[in-house]
């Protein structure tokens, strides 16, 4: 009781002090708890959906109830989506699709080093059903090349993966792989080829002795066309990694990719 009390206040006295418009619909945000979305963008599944559904076993796309062709094929027991039989993870998962207060929150993640509660506990809760797929012997985040993360003040996959860490009680690699090469930030209508091109050999293992034989889990704010991951995914591979799985907040949807 005490402690709803003291969060009602503090609430209070932030929108008198801070008033923010929610960066979705205008509307104040009344919870310093939910970041830069008000409470109704964050709770409307039109605009925010949290991925509890069907999803592809490795890819964590999600799926229509109805059986794909791969699916009929491998059998009920494991949906495939189909799309990612190339990728170098074994499987990867995310809070969210790419829209509403995900999308919200990634682009202030990007200027502000904070995850608001509302969404740690979203990232948690996602995280701790997907663990057991997940497993890993070291938390790694995707890096930013040093120009860019200089030029931004940090790295926001190593806020996430800092988060993860501490809450699962996982150790954290983020010194092992790096971003050799500077990379073009990617665009609106940029397809999957042109993503893959230009973060081809853009990863290094500079300490491949922690890596060799490790089960590794690769974190980033956001899985686009898996070009980015897959890069990062395949030189922490070449260097040893038994298995690499991924965790992001969120994923980009194919009716969102354009």
């Amino acid at each position: 009781m005490l402690a709803r009390a003291l969060k009602t206040i503090r609430d209070g006295l932030v929108g008198l002090a801070y008033p923010q418009e929610c960066r979705i619909c205008g509307r104040t945000v009344e919870s310093w708890d939910d970041g830069v979305a008000c409470a109704r963008c964050w709770d409307d599944p039109a605009l925010t959906w949290v991925l509890t559904g069907i999803v592809c076993d490795r890819c964590g796309t999600p799926l229509t109830p109805a059986a794909t062709p791969a699916e009929r094929t491998r059998g009920p027991s494991q949906r495939i989506c189909g799309m990612c039989s190339s990728a170098p993870f074994t499987a990867a998962r995310a809070c969210g699709i790419y829209s509403g207060a995900f999308e919200a929150s990634i682009l202030f993640l990007k200027v502000a080093p904070h995850i608001p509660p509302r969404l740690r506990g979203i990232v948690s809760r996602v995280f701790s059903e997907y663990q057991r797929v997940l497993q890993g012997d070291v938390v790694i985040p995707v890096p930013l090349h040093r120009l860019r993360e200089r030029e931004r003040g940090f790295n926001q996959a190593a806020i996430i993966a800092r988060r993860i860490s501490k809450g699962f009680g996982l150790e954290i690699d983020e010194r092992s792989l790096k971003r050799v090469k500077p990379t073009d930030r990617h665009r609106a209508g940029m397809d999957a080829s042109d993503r893959a091109q230009s973060v081809e050999r853009a990863f290094e293992v500079v300490r491949p002795r922690l890596i060799d034989g490790a089960s590794v889990l690769l974190v980033d704010d956001l899985y686009t066309t898996g070009s980015t991951i897959s890069a990062a995914c395949s030189a922490l591979i070449e260097a040893g990694a038994q298995r690499v799985n991924v965790f992001t907040i969120a994923r980009v949807s194919e009716r969102h990719r354009l």
